[in-house]
């Protein structure tokens, strides 16, 4: 391990008169954009030196190589086949726990001899526990059939509970820390004492085992000793950095960054559609900030992702739900239907939606798009996709023109208005166009008729289209 850590030690040499350059990659709906292979197309087609990852730690980003490679990252990024560093940053609730796991599965499924030697973690990123998990889930059951939607992973807990009790956030920098175990224990018995009204509550009676098994493990002497373990390893394989290494090491070399996020903009806490919302902030400007804060003199290029249809795997509003095209959209999906984010909805692409993402971060925030999954519709012929509703008569939330309009007032009724924003659109009817797609045509012939239909509506160019799974099924102009 020693030859790792010397490996992440050593900077990467000037790449002579490239020019510095960030790809930030946003997911413009609730998730599920296909970021993973996107940012995997960018890292090998400009020869990134680093990715850089934001958000959260329950991100599954799907990659697969035209070298026959499959995996679906989390913490680690999506280069990591092509030897691409990862750097966690502070913007990032990292998962000690998942770390070691997907490292294992790295290299000893996947064939990465040593994925630490790739890795650094920011020192002041927020470390997600097991017992955050547990609350995740007991909350969410203690819901019963009105589902928030959850991951489950406890991301979201961790964030929330740091905010309010800031004692209790354990720091990567703490991974090594003699005071450990009482932090752990200190989470564990601050979520157990929170739980106790909600365990007192009904549940559904499918739900008892579940319950059972997650309350048990707050108990379980041996599981905090195995949540202790893996965070001591995570400290002994773990090269965890300053700020002042991202500035430098990072930010200092010439050559191509992706900035790789977690979640997508329609679940942002503050902007997206309550109460199905995560606990962080997933605007494109936030990412941008982290750079620029961090003094960076290059360029960047926003990049904002979305599928060629809509998915929405969790609950929360989905006007153009189609269940008749699960079968056509979703062959051999590895979406799960779960107990935590439900089953996986899709149906025509929302451009409504779209312009809503757009409009919720600062204007110009996106240089191009990205769409991606669009072999799945041109095998089926027809592309549906959705401008307008229908039941949009409300001028508090729609504008005169239907769109959504986006809350610019600076005071308490934030979450109120997307409360309510919520309610109505799970009232709206979607009108739904059907546009045939040109047959034999040519990638390229087809990217242009991608670009053509999203410029009549949405303000921002195409910029990559994706026709398959691997970095040489993207299209990129």
């Amino acid at each position: 391990m020693a030859a790792a850590k010397a490996a992440a030690t050593s900077k990467p040499k000037p790449k002579g008169d490239r020019m510095k350059k960030v790809y930030m990659v946003t997911d413009l709906g609730p998730g599920d954009g296909g970021k993973g292979s996107v940012v995997h197309k960018l890292a090998t087609q400009f020869k990134a030196h680093t990715i850089v990852k934001v958000g959260g730690a329950q991100g599954s980003h799907g990659v697969r190589t035209t070298a026959g490679q499959s995996f679906a990252f989390s913490q680690f990024g999506c280069g990591t086949f092509e030897g691409v560093r990862t750097h966690l940053s502070h913007r990032i609730v990292i998962d000690p726990v998942g770390i070691m796991n997907e490292a294992r599965s790295l290299r000893y499924e996947a064939g990465v001899h040593d994925p630490f030697s790739l890795l650094t973690i920011d020192k002041s990123a927020l470390c997600n526990t097991p017992f955050h998990g547990i609350a995740s889930r007991i909350k969410e059951l203690a819901l019963r059939d009105f589902p928030r939607g959850t991951i489950g992973t406890g991301v979201g807990q961790t964030f929330r509970l740091h905010e309010s009790h800031p004692e209790l956030s354990i720091f990567a920098r703490d991974l090594a820390s003699p005071q450990l175990r009482q932090k752990l224990e200190t989470i564990r018995d601050y979520i157990t004492a929170e739980l106790q009204p909600l365990l007192v509550g009904s549940f559904l009676k499918e739900d008892d085992e579940e319950l059972t098994r997650n309350v048990e493990l707050l108990t379980d002497s041996g599981f905090i000793e195995h949540v202790l373990e893996q965070f001591q390893l995570a400290a002994a394989n773990c090269r965890v950095v300053d700020a002042e290494y991202f500035a430098t090491d990072i930010l200092g070399c010439d050559g191509i960054i992706v900035a790789e996020s977690s979640h997508g903009i329609l679940t942002d806490s503050v902007a997206g559609f309550q109460p199905h919302t995560s606990a962080l902030r997933t605007l494109s400007r936030f990412t941008r900030a982290m750079f620029t804060d961090a003094g960076y003199d290059g360029g960047i290029v926003s990049l904002g992702v979305h599928r060629a249809y809509e998915i929405r795997h969790g609950a929360g509003p989905m006007p153009t739900h189609d269940p008749t095209m699960s079968e056509t959209l979703l062959p051999g999906s590895t979406k799960d239907t779960n107990r935590w984010q439900g089953i996986v909805r899709v149906g025509p692409l929302d451009v409504v939606l779209m312009r809503y993402a757009l409009a919720t971060s600062q204007p110009d925030a996106y240089d191009g798009l990205v769409i991606t999954w669009f072999d799945q519709v041109e095998h089926n012929g027809i592309w549906r996709y959705c401008n307008r509703y229908y039941g949009v008569n409300d001028r508090e939330f729609f504008t005169p023109q239907g769109d959504l309009k986006v809350w610019h007032r600076n005071n308490g009724n934030q979450l109120r208005y997307q409360t309510e924003l919520t309610k109505r659109l799970h009232a709206v009817t979607p009108e739904v166009i059907e546009t045939p797609i040109p047959h034999g045509a040519s990638r390229d012939e087809l990217f242009d008729f991608v670009q053509k239909i999203l410029r009549e509506y949405l303000n921002v160019p195409v910029r990559i289209v994706s026709f398959g799974p691997t970095e040489r099924d993207k299209v990129l102009k």
